[in-house]
């Protein structure tokens, strides 16, 4: 299991944003989840489950990944199903609770057989991959450490019961 980013400091301010950036009008403390989200901070993504690869360097928005990827994580836990998805395209890759293990398709280039890795394997994946982009994105810009959307991002990926779904408690 491996999902990691590749910080790109050219593709921290989305398009629109760039004048207001430059006249220091951009006030990353206070600036709303809904801009966090889909209009800064476009990274390379890679997303690798067994073996096969789900996203390989595909830019996507760094803080909607991590939200999308946290909220899997209560998805798989509460109805045994999550997606990811991409505002900016089609694709969808789909997770379901198999047992401890979490199966993972996809609507393009899906592999014959699923691939699959234990749940706790996915949830620590998921839980390294926020705390080092909110790492990356405050180290970089300190102000973003100010904002509410990433205590969010922290509250969502917190262990609750060990990051074990709630039947094997």
């Amino acid at each position: 299991m491996k999902i990691n980013f590749t910080p790109d400091s050219s593709s921290d301010i989305g398009a629109g944003y760039e004048k207001a950036w430059q006249d220091g009008r951009v006030d990353l403390a206070t600036i709303s989840a809904t801009d966090l989200r889909y209009a800064f901070f476009a990274y390379p993504v890679d997303f690798i489950v067994d073996g096969h690869t789900f996203l390989s360097r595909e830019e996507t928005p760094l803080v909607d990944i991590m939200f999308t990827l946290g909220r899997s994580l209560e998805r798989l836990r509460s109805a045994g199903v999550a997606e990811i998805d991409f505002t900016e395209n089609s694709y969808v890759i789909h997770l379901e609770l198999v047992g401890d293990r979490v199966r993972f398709s996809s609507s393009h280039r899906a592999p014959a057989v699923p691939p699959e890795c234990p749940f706790d394997a996915y949830a620590a994946a998921v839980r390294a991959f926020v705390a080092s982009g909110v790492a990356c994105l405050v180290e970089s810009h300190p102000a973003l450490a100010e904002n509410p959307v990433l205590d969010e991002l922290r509250a969502l990926v917190s262990d609750p019961a060990g990051g074990r779904t709630g039947d094997q408690e």
